[in-house]
């Protein structure tokens, strides 16, 4: 039998981080309107995102998966999530 926690905390992280960076490459790149204009304050997501995802492998790696449950790790992994809001929030009060 196959292991569902683990499966779950490590595909959130891949997806959540392949999100993060197709996020802030669009935006970088100017979105939709002027494309010559390059803003590499975008790419600030990408160190507030790996802030959040170092923080949940070592919730994963400080406690073992199989006796934490369910609500937990979807807890962190809706924290998780929510760093990419967060990095873009402080992205464009920079600009």
């Amino acid at each position: 039998m196959f292991k569902l926690k683990p499966i779950l905390v490590m595909s959130n992280i891949i997806v959540s981080g392949l999100i993060a960076i197709l996020i802030s490459y669009f935006f970088a790149e100017g979105a939709l309107g002027d494309a010559s204009k390059l803003t590499p304050e975008f790419f600030l997501i990408l160190p507030i995102w790996a802030i959040g995802a170092l923080l949940m492998w070592r919730f994963v790696s400080k406690k073992k998966l199989e006796n934490t449950s369910y609500s937990k790790i979807l807890t962190s992994c809706l924290l998780l999530w929510l760093t990419i809001p967060v990095g873009l929030m402080f992205a464009q009060q920079l600009i």
